[in-house]
């Protein structure tokens, strides 16, 4: 078909038997050159919209696969728990797609080769909950910690053959969560103020937990030090597996003879641990913290 405008400067339709190269533009779409009578009206020519690309969304029906790592979730915490799952950009996701949602007893996920993310844990969904995190690679090549960089909800440790080797099953909230922390999350949430300071040292609050859990974003006595291999299996509660590098440091009454500025049940001030008198004399203040440690291991 071709357009023809009469002399009334009207559009119509009319057959051809083919198109010359002057009516055809390069690609062959039709150029809708059209002759308009001196005077006339413009011709209406109808638009041509090119629809956008059509970009494929991640597989959530990936049913995994025998290189998968496995994280085995078990809530000893005594009550249930909101659990989120998080990935870095670029990365493959969970097996699967898993949403937010709540944990009663005990949960597992799996995770691809190329995964790298986190899985936040705590009494409701937020940002600053304690996290399960790390990346995977195959097989023997991995890296799995636990971390309160960003805040602290629940206690964590993590094991592989039944050894534990990252997190600290100490309960923070034993003690007040307070300056220069900050507790947040209707109060199940201590925001970790070391967040931005590479080398630390930790808090006050976070301290039982240093070298143990990554406290702050070069705390690498807690990487696990180990390779997964097929199967993580992590532990919520004070009543979970301590690893070495923590019952090492002696901290599982780690708050007995502890003294905090602003606790009801303070003791004396020279029972202090050293890294917070020197962070107390140096005016040490916390701010907003990207995962760096993470990244790094990750570059």
């Amino acid at each position: 078909m071709r357009l023809v405008v009469d002399e009334g400067g009207v559009v119509s339709e009319q057959p051809v038997d083919h198109l010359s190269g002057s009516n055809l533009e390069a690609g062959g779409s039709f150029n809708q050159r059209l002759p308009i009578p001196q005077g006339g009206p413009s011709p209406i020519i109808p638009s041509v919209i090119t629809p956008p690309p059509v970009v494929p969304l991640p597989d959530p029906s990936y049913g995994g696969g025998s290189g998968d790592l496995t994280i085995a979730i078990k809530n000893k915490y005594g009550e249930p728990l909101s659990i989120s799952f998080g990935c870095n950009e670029g990365a493959p996701g969970f097996v699967g797609n898993p949403q937010p949602t709540g944990i009663v007893d005990s949960a597992s996920y799996s995770v691809p080769s190329g995964w790298a993310g986190r899985i936040s844990i705590g009494k409701d969904h937020h940002s600053d909950n304690s996290k399960i995190e790390g990346s995977y690679y195959g097989p023997g090549k991995g890296d799995i910690d636990v971390s309160y960089v960003d805040g602290y909800s629940v206690p964590i440790t993590c094991s592989i053959d039944g050894t534990a080797v990252t997190g600290c099953n100490i309960e923070l909230f034993d003690q007040e969560c307070a300056f220069p922390d900050i507790l947040t999350g209707n109060g199940n949430v201590c925001q970790n103020s070391q967040r931005i300071n590479d080398m630390g040292p930790a808090s006050q609050f976070f301290s039982p937990c240093a070298g143990a859990a990554y406290t702050f974003p070069k705390d690498d006595g807690a990487n696990i030090g180990e390779q997964p291999g097929s199967l993580m299996e992590c532990c919520i509660g004070r009543d979970c597996p301590a690893p070495q590098k923590q019952r090492a440091q002696k901290r599982e009454q780690s708050f007995q003879g502890f003294h905090h500025p602003i606790h009801p049940k303070a003791n004396s001030p020279s029972l202090l641990p050293r890294s917070h008198q020197l962070r107390t004399k140096l005016g040490l203040r916390g701010g907003v913290h990207v995962h760096k440690h993470l990244a790094e291991r990750l570059t």
